[in-house]
């Protein structure tokens, strides 16, 4: 997650979720909206900074309502704290490599017939829908309808290849309206472009093996029963999408509503909501369902909670007399096992920021109110400069294009958020 290992956001990872909120709380105060930015210091060390929650959606979906008092906090930092650095070519290649089966295996190998089969046709549908959609664009706009085939690749990626765990991730993916993915960066790898373009120090807080393989207390087969009930939700929203009834619940458009709003709390990471528990009919396949998501859970969150936490505690202690700026998934700070609490443990003291508090250069002997409009403002049209994480086929000699797309890949970013 993130939200990120470096990943979709982390409630998409556990399951297909349904949010029940049609609209975002009420706020009596607007000072009292989160704008999931905190400040981290100790008491023996010289290095300030903050901690910033990200989500994993695309930064046009997020930017307008990003507080400035994040701009300015990232404006007196000199080094950028990355769940991942997917800016790195050999980090993208690992990242991609290892996502696949061996060079003689595929998804047959490990899934039953049957199960092999409903994915071929879901995933047939997918590419059918895709084409559909371009043509009802423009019948006759051959780029467009190329485009919505290179969708569908990038999105599917080799399907048949992946690993158990990743072909879970796609599926998980899938629960989502594929044709509502915007084509702009995530927000979080526009805060690395701009880290960049300001020649921040860029420090990554977990490594590509970390990424690779966020889960290691679930096993294969727990893997492949939840890819089994992932995929009768699959079988009947599309169903319904087949008979003409329209979806319009949305888990990710209620997330970015909620953290727009900065409403966003722990119970909306917490919520069961149609997981694979509601496609377990048998006692024993919903205590088994419910087994794996709180395995995920420990995972994705509690597990890497404490390895982040740990790092960014290293960082603050070797980088003496730096001002850091960590951005991480948003839902990392939430609960007992939050980043947060354990950077608490460890004597670092962490204090909330509201949007109407004045961030200060934690490096000026004056104090001086950082003038951050002159470097990152909020720009009226985010570029959609962005990154596709394409496959690295065996005659491919470089990493030849890197553009940015709702990818698997980056789930583990968001999930892992």
């Amino acid at each position: 997650m993130s939200y990120g290992i470096s990943f979709f956001h982390i409630s998409l990872i556990f399951s297909c979720i349904d949010f029940s909120y049609s609209q975002c709380e009420q706020i009596e105060h607007q000072n009292d909206r989160n704008i999931f930015l905190w400040s981290v210091k100790h008491p023996q060390l010289l290095s300030q900074g903050y901690l910033f929650g990200t989500i994993h959606v695309p930064v046009t979906e997020v930017w307008k309502e990003v507080s400035d008092r994040v701009r300015e906090a990232f404006y007196t930092s000199d080094t950028v704290l990355l769940e991942i650095d997917l800016h790195d070519e050999a980090t993208i290649h690992e990242l991609i490599a290892c996502k696949n089966l061996a060079f003689d295996e595929t998804a047959q190998s490990y899934l039953p017939k049957e199960l092999f089969e409903k994915i071929e046709k879901i995933m047939e549908y997918l590419r059918s829908s895709f084409l559909t959609w371009a043509q009802n664009q423009n019948p006759r706009d051959a780029k467009k309808i190329k485009h919505a085939e290179d969708i569908y690749n990038n999105i599917t990626g080799n399907w048949w290849k992946k690993r158990p765990i990743w072909l879970l991730f796609l599926l998980y993916q899938m629960c989502e309206n594929v044709f509502e993915k915007a084509s702009s960066p995530l927000l979080d790898l526009y805060i690395a472009q701009k880290a960049i373009e300001e020649r921040k120090t860029i420090i990554p807080i977990e490594t590509a093996e970390e990424q690779c393989n966020p889960v290691c207390s679930v096993s294969n087969d727990e893997i492949i029963f939840a890819i089994k009930h992932t995929l009768q939700y699959l079988e009947d929203k599309f169903r319904e999408k087949r008979s003409g009834k329209t979806d319009s619940k949305s888990s990710l458009k209620e997330l970015i509503k909620h953290y727009k709003c900065g409403t966003l709390k722990e119970d909306i990471f917490e919520k069961d909501g149609m997981s694979i528990i509601d496609y377990a009919t048998k006692t024993e396949e919903k205590f088994k369902a419910d087994e794996i998501n709180k395995k995920l859970k420990d995972d994705i969150f509690i597990r890497r909670n404490i390895r982040m936490a740990k790092r960014i505690d290293n960082i603050f202690r070797t980088r003496s007399n730096h001002t850091i700026f960590s951005a991480i998934g948003a839902g990392h700070f939430f609960g007992n096992n939050s980043v947060l609490t354990h950077l608490q443990t460890n004597g670092f003291i962490i204090e909330k920021i509201r949007d109407s508090d004045t961030i200060q250069s934690l490096r000026s002997p004056y104090r001086q109110t950082a003038k951050f409009k002159r470097v990152w403002t909020k720009e009226n049209v985010v570029r959609r400069k962005s990154i596709i994480i394409e496959e690295i086929t065996q005659s491919s000699s470089s990493f030849s294009s890197l553009r940015s797309i709702f990818s698997i890949l980056i789930i583990v970013h968001s999930i892992l958020s």
